[in-house]
């Protein structure tokens, strides 16, 4: 058996950080949506085994969240069939697209049908949240607003068609070091959470279908300690605006930022402008629900 799956990258278009839980990871509050920039994974059964490629061989080797997905799944059900797998990576690193996590979600399904598991999607869902913060989401996108350190989906629906504009600088930025400079506002209830919630006022404006109000609507709380990492985020910001994007803000950990506008159109003619500045940009779509 052969399959052919895309892994789509997504955008943050809200991010609240809040105070640091016991486990160490900070409670999270977003709207996660996924755009149709995507990774391509290719699965193959094989007798015994797994056997990992990929387009660039720096992300080849046992560390890849790939590899560590089918891994898991692949002890956790006890299955003794293999499966040969390739990566043909799109999306870029240290981006803040969510490119290994989306890659991971994909794996755990696919390879779910490829060995004919049946494992129930909270099934999936509970390896997801081993591997990552990230990877439960893509279980369950296109739309979601996310909670707890990112384990915590409840997906979302709308009816709302947007273009979106990326930019990323030759410079990525860790993860890590960008929550270990932010100032994380404090731990609430998660009532009060959701009564103070960006995210609410993010689902007004998708609901009310208005891309104006959707991209200024847009908060992203690790913006200033990414800034003072990488000043020339500040100066790409401006210029996307002087492009034609209606907002912009940082994605998730940095460092691509993503660019709301009216239409594709303009979403292209911007990105195209603006390999002037950055060495890798992108324009298109975002997911709509089937």
């Amino acid at each position: 058996m052969f399959m052919e799956v895309q892994a789509p990258a997504k955008i943050n278009l809200t991010l609240r950080v809040f105070g640091k839980r016991m486990d160490g990871y900070h409670t999270l509050e977003s709207v996660v949506q996924t755009i149709t920039l995507s990774d391509s994974l290719t699965f193959e059964s094989a007798a015994e085994g797994l056997f990992f490629s990929c387009s660039d061989p720096v992300l080849e080797g046992e560390d890849n969240l790939v590899m560590r997905a089918a891994r898991l799944l692949q002890t956790r059900s006890a299955m003794p069939r293999g499966a040969r797998i390739h990566l043909e990576k799109r999306i870029p690193q240290q981006a803040g697209l969510g490119g290994g996590s989306s890659d991971a979600a994909t794996a755990l399904t696919a390879l779910n049908e490829l060995w004919d598991l049946h494992l129930p999607l909270d099934d999936l869902a509970t390896l997801a949240a081993d591997l990552g913060s990230d990877v439960p989401f893509f279980l369950r996108g296109p739309s979601a607003v996310i909670g707890g350190r990112g384990e915590l989906v409840r997906p979302i629906t709308h009816n709302t068609a947007a273009a979106v504009v990326l930019a990323k600088p030759a410079t990525g930025l860790s993860t890590g070091e960008v929550y270990s400079r932010l100032q994380a506002m404090p731990q609430l209830p998660d009532e009060e959470i959701f009564m103070r919630s960006a995210a609410q006022v993010m689902l007004n404006a998708l609901n009310a279908g208005d891309v104006s109000l959707i991209a200024r609507a847009m908060v992203n709380d690790l913006e200033r300690s990414a800034y003072i990492m990488l000043p020339d985020l500040t100066r790409l910001r401006e210029r996307m605006r002087l492009q034609g994007c209606l907002g912009v803000q940082l994605c998730g950990s940095g460092s691509a930022l993503v660019g709301i506008c009216a239409d594709v159109e303009v979403a292209k003619a911007a990105a195209a402008e603006l390999l002037n500045d950055c060495p890798w940009t992108w324009a298109g779509p975002w997911t709509m629900a089937a």
